[in-house]
């Protein structure tokens, strides 16, 4: 675990890798077998192998992930990480995104998911590489960026599958302007970053 400070000078603790897994081996007893996490994000990235990259949370994409909530929110504290704490909260911690924050593509099938844990009782997967640069157009920030620069490496995926991720996004959010434009942004940074 890493502390590090935000703008006001308080101390937040950020996970890297070793970190949520250490935490998904210890939440892994202690939900009900069957239980699936979708990871999205920062903990999506680390797990997926980003070296330097580090984050305050854990994102679960709610809609697309398998738990009985009241007993994964008690699992998850037992296991290190409290659920969705209370603002101000300063410690690393699990976010349940929920339908209307989604900017995520529903994956296009269970086979397209990316496993990153499995346990006895839990599994923990992500989407696939160009979902999660889809998801990630909404924004657009450096930290964005330098994710999608990491996913863009991880081989078999192009601008194209990224617009048809776009477009597979929740209904709301595939005509999104900011995310079309930003579609474009991206398709120059490409060039860009290719040349560097």
């Amino acid at each position: 675990m890493k502390i590090c400070y935000n703008m006001g000078m308080n101390a937040v603790q950020q996970v890297d890798a070793q970190t949520v897994l250490a935490y998904f081996e210890r939440l892994d007893p202690l939900v009900r077998s069957g239980t699936v996490l979708h990871v999205i994000g920062g903990s999506a990235v680390v797990q997926l192998g980003a070296q330097i990259r580090v984050t305050a949370d854990i994102d679960v994409a709610l809609p697309y992930s398998k738990l009985e909530l009241t007993e994964f929110v008690k699992a998850s504290a037992k296991a290190g990480l409290p659920v969705d704490p209370s603002f101000g909260y300063q410690g690393a911690y699990v976010e349940l995104v929920k339908p209307l924050m989604l900017t995520l593509p529903r994956p296009a099938s269970e086979e397209s998911c990316v496993e990153l844990f499995k346990g006895v009782n839990l599994t923990v997967r992500t989407s696939s590489p160009a979902d999660l640069v889809a998801s990630k157009l909404y924004r657009y920030s450096s930290q964005d960026q330098e994710d999608i620069q990491f996913l863009m490496g991880t081989g078999g995926m192009t601008i194209d599958s990224v617009r048809e991720s776009v477009q597979r996004l929740p209904e709301r959010f595939c005509d999104d302007v900011l995310i079309r434009e930003n579609l474009i942004n991206l398709e120059s940074d490409l060039k860009l970053w290719k040349g560097l």
